[in-house]
């Protein structure tokens, strides 16, 4: 894929997260995508499991605003460094509405497939930090112990 094509592709994603529109963000896959993030145990398979999670994290984060960092393109791979921020305002994976806002580096590993779709990603994030902005480790903690 060309420098272009990612630049616009990475346009895409970023745009729908930030227009709150999980279709959007599913558009920008694969049918049979596959994406990984490094903090939950399973992968999410197919458009409509990741349509799902977006919903669920914009349901979280109603104000959320993510934007790209850095994009590294070679050939089907593309490197993307991203920031996103938002009030923690609905369920995160169990976690009740805490009220505070957060701000959170991440980075996506992604692998094109032949129609230029995103066919596979892993999510890395500072996972402790987000929970720490929303005062959430202490209840964390209990839940693990």
């Amino acid at each position: 894929m060309t420098q272009r094509h990612c630049a616009d592709l990475i346009d895409r994603l970023t745009g729908a997260w930030n227009a709150h529109d999980p279709d959007g963000v599913a558009a920008c896959y694969a049918p049979d995508a596959v994406s990984r993030d490094i903090t939950l145990t399973e992968a999410l398979h197919g458009r409509a499991a990741i349509r799902n999670a977006a919903e669920a994290y914009l349901r979280a984060f109603p104000d959320l605003h993510v934007r790209a960092t850095r994009i590294a393109c070679d050939g089907d791979l593309i490197c993307e460094e991203w920031r996103a921020e938002g009030t923690h305002l609905g369920d995160l994976v169990g976690l009740a509405p805490t009220g505070y806002p957060a701000n959170m580096a991440g980075c996506n590993v992604i692998r094109l497939d032949a129609n230029g779709e995103i066919a596979a990603e892993t999510t890395y994030t500072d996972a402790a930090g987000l929970y720490r902005q929303l005062h959430a480790l202490p209840q964390l903690a209990e839940a693990a112990g």
